[in-house]
This record gives C-alpha cells, sequence and structure tokens, in this order.
C-alpha cells in the first residue's frame, strides 16, 4: 500500500510527513491522498501513528476499612483516691493509715523534772520490798532512802521526815505539798510518837520511818489507794520524757493537718513531701500516746496512644478511681477530640470481650472506607492504679487502594488539537485495552492481530495512568 508520499529538499528525497491544501483561501492539513492508478484509485499518502500495546491494566481495588479495639481489663482500677489518715496510736507505728507512713518516738528528750516525791514523772517511789513487810498493795507506798530529803538518818523519826515536814517547829506540811488519797489531795498533821507513827492525816493514813536508812512508807487503810505526793521545796531532777516526728515514706506528698504528742507538742502542719521527715516535738512525760490527722496524696494511671508513623498520638489521666467502664469512655473521648483520628474513624461502639481469659471493655473504632492508617499501640503508665494492662488489636488492617488505568489520546482532528480519555477495565488484557481505547473516535483504530493502535494524526500521543503493566509505545 502506498501510503507515504515523498518529495525532493533540494537534492535530499525526504518523507513528506505533513501535507497541506488549500480549502478555498485556508490551509488545510491533509489525512489521506489518493491517486489513479490505472484504472485503480490507491492511497498514496496518510497521516497517522501507531503505538504497539502491550501488557496488563491496573487492577481495581478499593480500599478496606480497619477495625481497631482499645480496651482496659474490666477489673481495672484507675487509683488515684486520695487517703484520709485520722488515727491515734502508742510508740513507734509504721503504716499509719497508708503504707510508708511512720511515727518514730524514742526517749532522747530530756527535761528539768520533780524530785522522786514528786510523782508521776518517774519518780523512784514503788510498791516493793521494804524492810519487814512485803510486797505492799495499792494502799501503801515505799521510799527508798534519799539524802537530799533526809530519809538516811538513823537517829530517829523527827530528823528522817523534817525537810518533809518544815523541820523541828513546823507542825504542818509547807504550802504546796500534799499527799493525794483515793484522787484527793490532803494534808495532814505532824504528831509525835515514840514509835515509828509521825503523822496522821485523820483518816487512818499514817506516814512511817524506818531507822537505820532504809527509808519510808505511807500507808492508807486497805479501802483507800495512795495517789501522787509532792512535797514543796524538793530539788528538781533530769527526768527523760519521749520526742516524735512523722516520717513519709511513700513517694508521694503526705499533708499533716493535726496530730502530736498526747501529751506533749503537735506535729508541724503542711505537705511533707516524699521521703521526708518532720522535726521532732517534745513531751515532758513518759507517755508515748500521739494522733495524726492529714491526706496522702495517690495519683491516677495515665495513658497514650500512637499509630506507627505517629500521625496521630494522643494521652490523657484518667480520672480518680476510673473503672473500666469510665477508663473505655475517656480514651474514646479522648481519640474522638484528636482531628486526625476523627477525620478517619467512627465514633466506636462499646463491647464486652474475653482475651486470654479475662474480661475486658472494650471501644472498636472502624475507619473510613478511604482511609487507611498504620498499627495502633496503647501504653497505660499505672502509678497508684491496679490492673492497668492495656488491649489493643488491629482486627483488620486497611489494604492500599489501587485505582482504575485510563488512557489519554491526544490528536489533531479537523485542525484542532483534541484530547480524550477512556479508563480501561480493571487488569483488561492487551486486546481488552486497545479496543477500548479505540472506542473514543472514528480516527482511532486497533488490530488485535498486530496489536497496534493506530492514529489519524502523525504528532498523536498516547498517555497512560495508573497503569499497571499497560504500556502504549509510539512505532
Amino acid at each position: 500500500m502506498a501510503a507515504k508520499l515523498f518529495g525532493l529538499d533540494g537534492s535530499t528525497v525526504r518523507r513528506i510527513q505533513k501535507l497541506f491544501a488549500l480549502d478555498g483561501s485556508t490551509p488545510r492539513r491533509v489525512k489521506k491522498l489518493f491517486a489513479k492508478d490505472g484504472g485503480s484509485i490507491r492511497l498514496i499518502f496518510e497521516d497517522f501513528s501507531t503505538f504497539t500495546v502491550s501488557g496488563t491494566s491496573n487492577p481495581i481495588v478499593s480500599p478496606v476499612n480497619e477495625v481497631v479495639d482499645f480496651g482496659v481489663r474490666s477489673d481495672f482500677d484507675a487509683g488515684g483516691t486520695d487517703v484520709n489518715v485520722n488515727t491515734s496510736g502508742t510508740g513507734d507505728a509504721t503504716n499509719v493509715g497508708i503504707t510508708g507512713i511512720t511515727i518514730d518516738v524514742d526517749s532522747s528528750h530530756t527535761y528539768a523534772g520533780s524530785s522522786p516525791l514528786r510523782s508521776p514523772g518517774g519518780a523512784p517511789r514503788v510498791q516493793g520490798p521494804s524492810p519487814g513487810f512485803s510486797q505492799p498493795p495499792a494502799n501503801a507506798i515505799y521510799f527508798p532512802s534519799d539524802p537530799q530529803l533526809g530519809m538516811n538518818s538513823p537517829t530517829g523519826p523527827v530528823s528522817t521526815f523534817q525537810s518533809i515536814l518544815g523541820g523541828l517547829t513546823m507542825p504542818n506540811w509547807t504550802p504546796g505539798s500534799y499527799i493525794t488519797v483515793n484522787g484527793t489531795q490532803i494534808r495532814g498533821s505532824y504528831e509525835s510518837y515514840p514509835s515509828t507513827k509521825i503523822w496522821n492525816q485523820g483518816s487512818g493514813v499514817n506516814l512511817l520511818s524506818f531507822t537505820g536508812g532504809y527509808g519510808a512508807r505511807i500507808q492508807a487503810p486497805p479501802s483507800q489507794t495512795i495517789g501522787n505526793i509532792r512535797v514543796a521545796g524538793a530539788p528538781t531532777v533530769t527526768v527523760t520524757g519521749r520526742r516524735a516526728r512523722v516520717q513519709n515514706g511513700t513517694s508521694k506528698t503526705f499533708t499533716i493537718s493535726s496530730g502530736g504528742l498526747t501529751a506533749g507538742n503537735s506535729f508541724a502542719t503542711g505537705a511533707l513531701s516524699a521521703g521526708a521527715s518532720t522535726g521532732y516535738i517534745t513531751a515532758n512525760s513518759t507517755s508515748e500516746a500521739w494522733t495524726l490527722v492529714g491526706v496522702a496524696t495517690k495519683d491516677p494511671a495515665t495513658f497514650t496512644i500512637t499509630n506507627a508513623d505517629s500521625s496521630i498520638s494522643v494521652s490523657g489521666t484518667f480520672a480518680d478511681g476510673e473503672t473500666a467502664s469510665d477508663a473505655r469512655d475517656r480514651i474514646q473521648s479522648v481519640l474522638n477530640a484528636d482531628s486526625t483520628f476523627q477525620g478517619k474513624f467512627n465514633t466506636g461502639v462499646d463491647s464486652d470481650k474475653t482475651i486470654d481469659g479475662v474480661a475486658h471493655k472494650v471501644v472498636t473504632f472502624t475507619s473510613d472506607s478511604a482511609e487507611n492508617t498504620s498499627d495502633f499501640s496503647i501504653t497505660i503508665t499505672a502509678n497508684d492504679g491496679s490492673n492497668t494492662t492495656p488491649y489493643e488489636a488491629t482486627t483488620t488492617q486497611g489494604a492500599s487502594e489501587s485505582l482504575q488505568t485510563t488512557v489519554q489520546v491526544t490528536r489533531a482532528v479537523e485542525g484542532s488539537e483534541v484530547s480524550s480519555t477512556k479508563a480501561i477495565s480493571s487488569s483488561a488484557d492487551t486486546d481488552t485495552a486497545g479496543a477500548e481505547v479505540a472506542t473514543l473516535g472514528g480516527d482511532i483504530s486497533y488490530d488485535s492481530g498486530t496489536n497496534k493502535l493506530k492514529v489519524q494524526d502523525m504528532d498523536a500521543t498516547v498517555n497512560v495512568s495508573n497503569a499497571g503493566s499497560l504500556s502504549f509505545n509510539k512505532d
């Protein structure tokens, strides 16, 4: 077929690529030129391009929704509820109201106290052995000899107790002296007897002395009880009292509201930091009784959720004492508040699931049909919470979307450039794809025998998008 036309370019023979002719006064491009060969009409020139077609078009794959679960155990406890402490005790104590709070009491405090006869406060009066009688009952008290009180004189009762009675010329105890009988302070009068009885209160209470420096005894009738005794002017002694402090062995702040040694000072109030102790407070007493009122601070669990490429990252803090259902709602609300997550997923659906034999409270999110994202992970920091192990699962990983192949043919038609585009069937083979492109116009054809696409324009171009392996190579 004579479809090519040649001409002289000077002395060079060249193929004529484009041929124009006047249509009146308008030059127009000639697509085909025929001539008479004897009695036959033959094609001697044709303006066209051919493209060899090969390969297969792209498969069309819609994205697969991604389903993501987040959950916590049904026995989840966020913790964080502060503990109110209001307790009392005696002596050293640990874990006072909450694990880690300690009361430290010791006897390192001394002070100027009363003489041995000034009870209480460590006075060495005893209900113990004394010359001539066995262990006395509560109605009798024995005082060992004491040179400060004149109780070591062997010369008789008067000289033995002269410091107590104020001297030989004073018939009564000096002001401020007393003896307590059945809880009542009483005073007595001096009476001198040939025997050891030297004082009588009038109700059978006697002060007895023992010659030879053995000491003295006060004795009342069996129905009465001898209590505190005070002798005015007796010398003071150094007495061992008590001191105490609060130690915070927790990892959080403990705030002291009140409390202290019952017989002494109060603990310093305010925040006591983790691992710290209050200063010692003292009591001029041997009593180790104390009280403590305060609040132990606790922190709830926290959580962080991210996806693999970090395009989504959220975090939050559970409220004090939140349960598993509360925790699930909080996780859901934080994710829904994130615009990137919200743009890809639904708001979530609650469900109960058993994971490895353990009941869980779970919220399930499903991605939009056109969205896919990377795998997620959730981390929970327990702090003072319990059973805080999180659960996360991507039950369906979204598949990447695969788009449809399109073929665009650009060529000249009646003097104007025209571009036509054809969407090719999913995974179409060479012949199917070529035939589909040929439907774009009467100036385009496809030959399945040669796999050639013919376009009536020598300058025609073919472009393929989302090609797969499909190609159109210009000859």
